[in-house]
């Protein structure tokens, strides 16, 4: 197991949780650590894959973190029961900017289950799903941001390459998909989880870029040669 997915599999109880929203940027940070170089383009699609990944692996946590919080907000309330609350935890993500469809299904279910008061089981769920939701968002913000800067960062490799005389056309071509994808990561970060990189080269126009013009050859050069 990765140093970077041991932060989030921690998250395991509520007291866990609480601790790594006190310091959601540490996922991020242990990620960076764990990238490898990236100097080919099969390299830079295996990195964009873990990257993608790892932004897969905070939505998973957050179903879990859903699922904890719900038992400790409803460990004395039996009107939601277990299916429903996996249900909830599971498509957690999916409420993100919607809670107040969750609050309507959450009271729905509950007045159905009995609850004597079926308004505060709605508000407790939609309190632990703010939470959740915060944390995934504070978590995300610090890959995203990570995405993004080491796109950049590729940018002007990639760039060179395309445009290098002493490779072949094809490998330029697919040298300049590269670099036109990592600027478009580079401007949006989310775009990893689109497809994969392979996938998203293969989708963009072909280009060759213009190689690089070559230096004259000035006096000095000629008397050095003499």
């Amino acid at each position: 197991m990765s140093a970077a997915q041991h932060v989030l599999d921690q998250a395991y109880s509520l007291e866990r949780i609480e601790a790594l929203e006190a310091e959601p940027g540490r996922y991020a940070e242990r990620l960076a650590a764990e990238l490898a170089g990236a100097a080919t383009l099969p390299e830079l699609e295996a990195r964009d894959a873990v990257l993608a990944g790892a932004l897969g692996q905070i939505d998973a946590m957050s179903a879990r973190a859903m699922r904890i919080r719900l038992d400790h907000a409803l460990d004395l309330d039996p009107s939601i029961g277990a299916p429903t609350r996996n249900v909830f935890s599971h498509t957690i993500v999916s409420y993100a900017g919607r809670l107040p469809l969750l609050a309507q299904r959450a009271r729905d279910v509950a007045a159905r289950g009995g609850a004597a008061d079926p308004d505060r089981i709605a508000e407790a769920i939609v309190d632990a799903a703010r939470a959740v939701l915060g944390l995934r968002e504070a978590i995300r913000a610090g890959v995203l941001a990570l995405i993004g800067a080491v796109a950049h960062a590729a940018v002007a490799d990639a760039d060179r390459r395309a445009r290098d005389r002493n490779l072949d056309e094809p490998t330029r071509r697919r040298w300049s998909a590269a670099r036109r994808d990592l600027e478009a990561v580079a401007a949006d970060p989310g775009r990893v989880l689109g497809a994969a990189m392979a996938v998203r080269l293969d989708a963009l126009p072909d280009q060759l870029d213009e190689p690089a013009p070559e230096r004259e050859v000035t006096f000095a050069d000629m008397l050095e040669l003499d």
